[in-house]
């Protein structure tokens, strides 16, 4: 059952509102376009604020929904934590988008409010106060990825957890900084 549950996570982060979004909104595919990537900012910039904000939620949802299926089949917190990698490297790695999708920002926060609320609601303040200071959102979401792994340790998260936001913190900064 364990298995099952970090493919169906994978599956589901795989699952891309931007491309669909921006492909039905303009026939354009969001790969081609600007950053390349898949995720709320870009498709903002191609299709407008109201799909921007449309892949943010989605984005979000698929986060906290590979996670919450978990959690509802009681598993344990080794498997919730690597159900919150899967859909990450689902989202950034979509296998049917020929790996090319988003950084994973906003399928992490959706993951981690139904992991640890409090992590979540850290690595939000870490990125709000790196953006209100930096004015560079690609810092701010690398910073909130790699200070939810500490927050995590801080407050006593279990050791799977902790793993798992450290691979999180990896995939994210790496899909940041690819070209």
């Amino acid at each position: 059952m364990s298995f099952v549950l970090v493919v169906v996570a994978y599956a589901i982060g795989c699952l891309s509102p931007g491309y669909f979004l921006v492909r039905r909104a303009t026939g354009a595919d969001l790969r081609d376009q600007h950053t390349g990537s898949t995720g709320a900012r870009n498709a903002g910039r191609v299709a407008g604020r109201r799909v921007a904000a449309a892949v943010l939620l989605l984005d979000v949802a698929k986060g906290a929904a590979a996670v919450g299926l978990a959690r509802v089949a009681a598993a344990s917190d080794a498997v919730l934590a690597a159900c919150l990698v899967a859909v990450v490297a689902g989202h950034v790695l979509p296998v049917q988008l020929r790996f090319r999708g988003g950084r994973g920002l906003a399928t992490a926060l959706g993951a981690m409010l139904v992991l640890d609320p409090v992590v979540a609601l850290v690595g939000l303040g870490v990125a709000v106060a790196v953006a209100a200071a930096t004015r560079a959102p690609t810092w701010a979401g690398i910073a909130a990825a790699v200070a939810a792994p500490i927050a995590a340790r801080l407050t006593g998260g279990p050791d799977a957890e902790v793993a798992g936001l450290v691979a999180v913190a990896i995939i994210v900064a790496l899909a940041h900084l690819r070209p």
